[in-house]
């Protein structure tokens, strides 16, 4: 999704979806799994989550967030600048999850994911 004020409420971390893709991925071994974490990139377009070398995690914010920097994954086709992206803040996502009923308990290793 589009990462506009209107929507949120409705945004994940980085982190989480990780952590979702990771911890899940046992449910669903080998090629069953069909979902593809896809990180929507302003001007580089769409980053697979799953390829380290197109991000790295630069700093940590004092609210919680974490900043990305996003590299272009056509690297020798077009000069591109990366793009630094603030994430949503984990402990905010935690908050939302827990107002809305969840077991925050469960998802206790989103911390470990970047």
């Amino acid at each position: 999704m589009k990462g506009k004020k209107e929507t949120l409420s409705y945004m994940v971390p980085i982190a989480r979806i990780l952590q979702e893709r990771k911890e899940e991925a046992r449910l669903l071994p080998g090629l069953d799994r069909t979902d593809e974490p896809v990180f929507n990139v302003p001007k580089l377009g769409k980053n697979h989550l799953r390829a380290m070398q197109d991000r790295r995690l630069v700093m940590i914010l004092p609210d919680g967030s974490r900043v990305y920097e996003f590299h272009p994954w056509e690297k020798n086709i077009t000069p591109m600048p990366p793009y630094n992206y603030v994430d949503v803040p984990i402990y905010n996502y935690l908050e939302e999850l827990a107002a809305r009923g969840e077991n925050i308990r469960d998802y206790r290793t989103i911390w470990f994911y970047y």
